[in-house]
């Protein structure tokens, strides 16, 4: 995975007085659970990931003389529009690779209807000048008890000056990854089946402390929902191998089959707070 950590290093290098405002999360997010302080070392292969998705929580403020943006352009990587929407979707891709598999794009939680009212959807949020987030739901849990990597712990990127990275709560992580299934394509669920099992697998010592993080939520109306929601799904889901979420994860992890997944998935359910 050399190439990919020295795309990610690449642009958090490029943003890093930035990276108190931001929370990488994604599939390099899953990634980087392997370098934290609780996580056990796996063998079983890892799924590979080409896009650096960057989360705000809201507006950015500008700090010293160069935007997110001016500082992306400066690095190499352009600003393409994407998608048929009024309000396109904004991802910057290095310029020196045609065609580029790799690419960059910005996030904030998206609250209320999704519309607004004029009746168009509400998809983009200008979180700092020249740089816009495409908004999705639940993103809000990826905000709460933020975990931090530095790089320096990363195999491929030890010669390099140290970074903090902030990453989800992997509790957090888990739930939002589940909440999301119903709104993404065959190709993008089947790859957070795996990113689901892969951070539990690398917390499997201490599934029991994760689960009952999940306490702070039940307090909380909107949220509450939003658990009992998670908990209906991750039943639906992964409850016996042949689920779905247990079989589509088993085919694209080298080593790792449905009943491993189902078996991971639903400890970690069964430690949940029950409401």
């Amino acid at each position: 995975m050399k190439d990919e950590m020295q795309f990610l290093y690449r642009v958090l290098d490029t943003i890093q007085a930035y990276l108190q405002d931001i929370i990488l999360i994604g599939g390099f997010a899953s990634l980087l659970y392997r370098f934290h302080e609780e996580a056990t070392q796996i063998d079983s292969h890892y799924l590979i990931t080409y896009d650096v998705d960057l989360a705000a929580e809201g507006k950015i403020p500008v700090r010293g003389d160069n935007s997110i943006h001016d500082l992306l352009e400066k690095a190499g990587l352009e600003r393409k529009l994407e998608g048929n929407f009024e309000e396109p979707i904004v991802k910057y891709y290095p310029t020196e690779i045609k065609e580029s598999k790799y690419y960059v794009e910005f996030l904030s939680p998206l609250s209320g209807s999704g519309t607004k009212r004029n009746g168009k959807p509400d998809l983009i949020e200008t979180i700092q000048k020249d740089l816009s987030a495409q908004k999705l739901r639940y993103l809000d849990l990826l905000m709460k008890n933020t975990s931090k990597v530095h790089t320096s712990s990363i195999s491929d990127l030890q010669e390099q000056p140290d970074l903090i990275v902030r990453i989800p709560d992997p509790s957090m992580y888990i739930m939002q990854k589940i909440l999301i299934l119903k709104e993404r394509g065959p190709t993008d669920r089947n790859k957070e089946y795996a990113y689901i099992y892969q951070t539990l697998t690398c917390f499997r010592k201490h599934l029991k402390s994760l689960a009952g993080r999940y306490e702070v939520l039940i307090t909380n109306q909107d949220w509450k929902r939003w658990y009992f929601n998670f908990l209906r799904l991750s039943h639906d889901l992964f409850r016996k191998p042949e689920s779905d979420g247990s079989f589509e994860a088993a085919k694209i992890l080298d080593d790792v089959t449905p009943k491993m997944v189902s078996a991971v998935v639903m400890n970690f359910i069964r430690n949940c707070p029950k409401i």
